[in-house]
């Protein structure tokens, strides 16, 4: 798709330029160089130079201003800027100057082909446009520019709407499903699926498909024979295959393929594929989307993972200090997740409740001994002292900008259902539902647990009490259902 394209790289670092001239030639380019400014403009002047890509900060002209003086003479030649910053102000005062696009560096090979691809269409198409407005009495030019501007125009849309589909999928949501629902739709074929190779029985198994219109794809739909040439190399740049009126492409995950998307090729009457370059190129943008989403999403797990295990830390601490908060996080966590179940809370709260549930009382640390260990029941002074632990909490947990909403669960899982709680007042739907939850099934623990100043109450009290208590302290709907859950015989 880029043979023969005639690219200059400007760029400073020798490294660059080497390692981009080598990818570049694999591709059929013909490459040109230049290591500065007046370099590149005395290349431009002795060749026709399809696309440049070229370096923001040379040794003597600044990139961007450098776009001014290729455009003038050359308004045809696409520019793609590099840089190892990413500045937004670059970005808007490149594109405003006429570069196509911006790659940051170090350069993703599948996305700088991605990137090439697009701008040589665009050029083409550009060339074309100047080409007949220079014949504007040739009405059939006319109509043949107006039909290509039309199509560019659906092609930027499909591009705008597959963008918009991708960051619309939440953390919750199987991108995968997702990805092979957004190929079904933007290519409007009969079924395609995400496979993942079974190596031992040379095979693709579907994980996820989409059938248009609900139809039958076929018996051998969930289980396809790994065509040969995947079974010698597919970790090069993404390729694709076309085979039996079916396309293949590899999903990449840096730099390792996991899995291949399968969608078919739509042919026209006979056995040529009809608009296959255009299918093949919205595949790789979907695949090119759905894998940085993927990478994100790893990213983000693995920073979230990483702060539960700095907080999880911290209630060791705590439970070192006090033997009864550990045991007494755990229940009241399996207690409220098995609540949320019964009241049929969303996935999403669920996972709150599994985040906050071990860590509610992680305020606690600062908590002073005399009163987080004494024996005895506390003063008021104390109390007023111990209940500030919901707000400590709060405190810790927000540094995470990611937990800001878990830091308001763990807030308020005090508060009272009729406004008399701590520490905000709020009152009813005010409080959020996971604080409600937690807070029924944290006072329910407290209850049932023997302390050195009490013994824990029987189970019916403890039930009467709650009864009692719903409409004031707690939820009425959620007493109701933990009611349910610990006479249907729940184990604490």
């Amino acid at each position: 798709m880029l043979s023969g394209t005639k690219t200059l790289i400007v760029d400073d670092n020798p490294d660059v330029i080497a390692v981009l001239s080598d990818f570049l030639a694999f591709n059929g380019c013909e490459v040109h160089k230049a290591v500065c400014g007046r370099e590149a403009i005395d290349v431009l002047a002795k060749r026709d130079i399809d696309v440049v890509i070229l370096d923001v900060q040379l040794p003597d002209i600044n990139g961007i201003n450098l776009i001014d003086t290729i455009k003038v003479d050359r308004p045809a030649t696409a520019v793609v800027m590099a840089t190892g910053y990413y500045d937004p102000n670059f970005v808007i005062d490149a594109m405003k100057k006429g570069a196509s696009d911006f790659l940051l560096k170090p350069f993703e090979f599948d996305k700088l082909l991605l990137v090439m691809m697009r701008v040589i269409r665009e050029r083409n198409l550009l060339i074309e446009k100047e080409n007949m407005m220079q014949n504007l009495e040739d009405k059939r030019k006319i109509e043949h520019l107006n039909r290509a501007l039309q199509k560019k125009i659906r092609e930027l849309t499909t591009m705008y709407h597959i963008s918009n589909k991708f960051n619309a999928i939440n953390i919750f949501e199987d991108v995968y499903e997702k990805m092979i629902h957004i190929v079904g739709e933007t290519l409007d074929v009969r079924s395609c699926g995400y496979y993942v190779a079974d190596p031992e029985a040379d095979e693709l198994v579907l994980y996820t498909g989409h059938v248009k219109d609900g139809g039958d794809p076929g018996a051998d739909w969930k289980r396809v024979g790994l065509p040969d040439e995947f079974k010698k190399d597919y970790r090069g740049p993404r390729k694709h295959l076309v085979r039996d009126n079916k396309v293949y492409l590899p999903l990449v995950i840096q730099g390792e393929p996991i899995g291949f998307i399968m969608t078919e090729a739509k042919l026209n009457g006979g056995n040529t594929p009809t608009t296959l370059d255009n299918d093949i190129f919205f595949l790789r943008l979907i695949a090119e989307k759905a894998s940085t989403q993927i990478e994100n999403r790893m990213l983000y797990e693995s920073l979230f993972e990483n702060i539960l295990h700095t907080l999880r830390s911290l209630i060791i601490a705590i439970n070192r200090r006090d033997f009864y908060t550990d045991g007494h996080c755990k229940r009241v966590t399996n207690l409220s997740l098995a609540l949320g179940e019964r009241l049929r809370i969303s996935e999403y709260e669920k996972d709150v409740i599994r985040v906050v549930g071990p860590v509610h009382d992680l305020g606690k640390i600062g908590i002073p001994d005399r009163i987080l260990l004494k024996p005895e029941k506390l003063t008021d002074d104390e109390y007023a002292v111990m209940k500030s632990h919901s707000e400590y909490g709060e405190e810790i947990m927000s540094r995470f900008e990611i937990l800001a909403k878990e830091a308001k669960i763990i807030r308020h899982h005090h508060e009272r259902y009729d406004g008399r709680g701590y520490p905000d007042r709020l009152a009813g739907d005010d409080i959020p539902v996971c604080s409600r939850i937690i807070a029924v099934c944290d006072a329910y623990d407290a209850m049932v647990t023997d302390r050195p100043y009490r013994k824990g109450m029987e189970e019916d009290a403890i039930l009467t009490e709650m009864t009692r208590c719903r409409g004031s302290q707690f939820d009425p709907v959620i007493v109701e259902a933990f009611n349910e859950i610990i006479r249907d015989g729940y184990d604490c």
